[in-house]
């Protein structure tokens, strides 16, 4: 999650303001490529997602009413929300992402001319820019290094991909008409990364994956005295069709073949070999990986992100501006009987005062 703190104001202390009586609004910033603003756009509303199971995680859709000289038809236009609070002091502004806005769609209504516009985190960027000869990389090549230069080449400037020493160990090549973003995500991957997300002021991030039972609570919602959590709360639980053993391998002719297996065969686990008694198995080939090690992680990984899958809450709360990637949150909801931590794998936020936010979450489990 992003820090909430500001000015004199520490995280908790704006936090507290976010959970009690709150006097918020938002601002919307016009910029050009380059990120110059351009103007303030008023009379708009709309809502905004952030889907960590999407290749493009952030997405926005905005209604923008007419009036006055509200041009957008100029090309890669951007758009950068800014959610307001409301302190002792003055307002709190928090970015809530930037966006690369598609042409819109006018349409006449009662209230005036609008224009509909979606829009997209700078993922677009290297998902339509793809490559126009084969790639190469040699071995002994920094994986890291390797996607920065992809990114800044791709024209984005802003990057925190946190440093590694992994080198590559058989040279890679990638075909003509490869995304820019499948290739970094395939070398991420290769490191046990994150896939390549965009955060609130559209840097480009990506760091080591930690298990979420190692990660501390991020923020909780309880149905206490002061419980933003809304009506509306889902719990959905299905243990039929997770698999209970991992399987990944490299089929590379020219390269060592590598192989890791994870068996859950917990006793404590409702979905093991040992309780279900019988074998669910999920097995792929990978087509890169640094090293063994490396790829027991990844074993580890999948197998644990797979098995989260089987508890899955729907919360709805009040609007909170500093969820990010995968957020780890404790949820606490008396109604369903829920009281345990969550990693968060998307969110949506109204963007309208009294609006709701929605995050989708599966419960952290032990394996």
């Amino acid at each position: 999650m992003y820090s909430l703190a500001q000015g004199s104001y520490t995280h908790e202390e704006v936090l507290n303001m976010l959970e009690s009586d709150r006097t918020i609004n938002f601002r919307y910033e016009l910029l050009d490529k380059n990120e110059v603003k351009l103007k303030d756009l008023e009379n708009v509303s709309g809502n905004i997602r952030f889907d960590s199971s999407q290749e493009i995680m952030g997405t926005a859709s905005l209604t923008i009413r007419e009036i006055g000289d509200v041009d957008l038809k100029t090309v890669d236009l951007r758009v950068r929300p800014f959610f307001r609070l409301k302190s002792p002091t003055g307002w709190l502004e928090y970015p809530l992402g930037t966006y690369i806005m598609s042409s819109p769609e006018r349409s006449r209504q009662d209230s005036g001319v609008l224009q509909q516009v979606d829009c997209y985190d700078y993922g677009t960027i290297l998902k339509e820019d793809k490559i126009t000869t084969r790639l190469f990389i040699a071995a002994g090549t920094n994986y890291v290094t390797q996607v920065r230069s992809i990114i800044t080449a791709a024209g984005i400037k802003k990057t925190n991909i946190e440093t590694s020493i992994l080198t590559v160990s058989t040279a890679l090549e990638f075909e003509i008409g490869t995304s820019k973003l499948d290739i970094i995500n395939s070398l991420l991957t290769a490191i046990n990364y994150e896939p390549l997300h965009f955060d609130n002021r559209g840097y480009a991030v990506s760091r080591r994956y930690v298990e979420p039972l190692n990660r501390q609570t991020e923020q909780a919602y309880q149905t206490n005295d002061r419980s933003i959590i809304k009506g509306g709360a889902k719990q959905s639980v299905d243990i039929y069709n997770v698999p209970n053993i991992f399987v990944r391998y490299t089929d590379d002719p020219d390269g060592v073949e590598l192989r890791s297996q994870y068996t859950n065969d917990s006793v404590a686990s409702v979905i093991s070999t040992v309780n279900r008694g019988r074998n669910v198995v999920d097995i792929e080939s990978v087509n890169d990986i640094a090293d063994q090690s490396t790829l027991n992680d990844l074993v580890r990984r999948i197998a644990i992100e797979k098995s989260q899958t089987y508890d899955a809450v729907i919360l709805p709360t009040a609007l909170m501006p500093h969820h990010s990637y995968r957020d780890c949150v404790y949820v606490g909801e008396d109604g369903l009987g829920v009281g345990n931590k969550y990693i968060e794998y998307a969110w949506e936020m109204d963007l309208s005062v009294g609006g709701t936010m929605t995050h989708t979450l599966k419960r952290v489990v032990k394996l």
